[in-house]
């Protein structure tokens, strides 16, 4: 899923909203009540201009969530807070930035024009000056949408067709024509059409949805080291059409992965594993029956690495 948006815009959005939040504490609870909840005093930039350029990086809360999150829509990594940081970072940005305030900055952004070229950054010049309607992008609301229908999917749940359509990130209509000739599984309730996760997750990966790397198993989390390399079991990473990557992938003596200017050979399996399941999606060249293609992961899989040096034993001299 592409999500077009820079660390720096993020990090520019996310202390908009706490600049918000400051604000709203000082008018509830009294001038300085935004400060002392950040932890700052007079002194400190931020005191005096409340613009979110003069928020130090602190370790706020919220970034827990935002990077937990972030990682869970982009690199489709698993965490068990996520049930938890969803909601919660839902409701920080639906407050900080209601419908007034968007409004409020969309009307900033037209009458204050870009300047030509890319905004200043936090330290260049003009930074201070740039109106606050350029810092709100509607980054978050896009990250926890996204977050909460690829939830759906790894719950098992019932989406909406504009949930399927986030996820595969194409037009409702693209979702609902596919649904109408029966690609996937669906139903209408109350005049809104449905599928559930197990039905449509097929025809998303074919869109280039790449499920969540959590063992291949809806309630098991995917472990932080998703190959360790020298133990018992290997996580290694399966294709949508069930294809893994194992010896039988060896072209010409070496194993070739990732694509383009990313791609590598290795000489030895294990090596060429470790580097694989490090990239965001997984990818390799296949050698089946005689056949070559092009292979990328959707999932990750256990498999006993008695049983790949076996194999190895069995098609490469050397066991390599």
């Amino acid at each position: 899923m592409r999500l077009p948006y820079t660390s720096d815009q993020l990090d520019r959005e996310v202390k908009l909203l706490v600049t918000e939040v400051a604000l709203l504490a000082d008018v509830v609870m009294g001038a300085g009540a935004g400060l002392r909840a950040l932890g700052l005093d007079e002194a400190s930039d931020f005191a005096h201009t409340r613009h979110p350029d003069d928020l130090a990086d602190y370790s706020l809360a919220i970034w827990d969530h935002v990077h937990r999150v972030e990682r869970y829509v982009r690199e489709q990594c698993w965490s068990d807070s996520l049930h938890l940081d969803i909601p919660l970072l839902e409701h920080a940005a639906k407050r900080a930035f209601s419908e007034v305030m968007v409004r409020g900055y969309e009307e900033e952004r037209l009458s204050d024009p870009q300047p030509e070229g890319p905004l200043p950054g936090r330290f260049e010049s003009g930074a201070g000056d740039l109106s606050l309607g350029y810092f709100h992008l509607g980054i978050l609301d896009d990250l926890v949408a996204s977050a909460a229908a690829r939830l759906k999917v790894d719950r098992g749940e019932r989406l909406t067709m504009a949930e399927i359509a986030l996820l595969a990130d194409v037009k409702e209509a693209t979702v609902v024509t596919n649904a109408h000739r029966k690609n996937f599984a669906s139903v209408e309730e109350d005049n809104r059409r449905y599928a559930e996760a197990r039905d449509v997750l097929p025809w998303l990966v074919k869109y280039g949805y790449r499920p969540t790397l959590k063992g291949g198993h809806a309630t098991e989390p995917m472990p932080a080291e998703r190959a360790e390399i020298g133990t018992a079991l290997l996580f290694v990473p399966v294709a949508s059409d069930g294809a893994w990557f194992g010896p039988q992938c060896r072209l010409d003596g070496r194993y070739v992965i990732g694509t383009g200017k990313t791609e590598r050979r290795y000489e030895d399996y294990f090596a060429a594993l470790a580097a694989l399941v490090e990239m965001p999606t997984p990818r390799w060249r296949t050698n089946e029956k005689g056949v070559r293609g092009m292979a990328f992961g959707v999932r990750f899989d256990r498999v006993a690495r008695s049983d790949i040096e076996h194999s190895l034993a069995e098609l490469v001299p050397g066991g390599q």
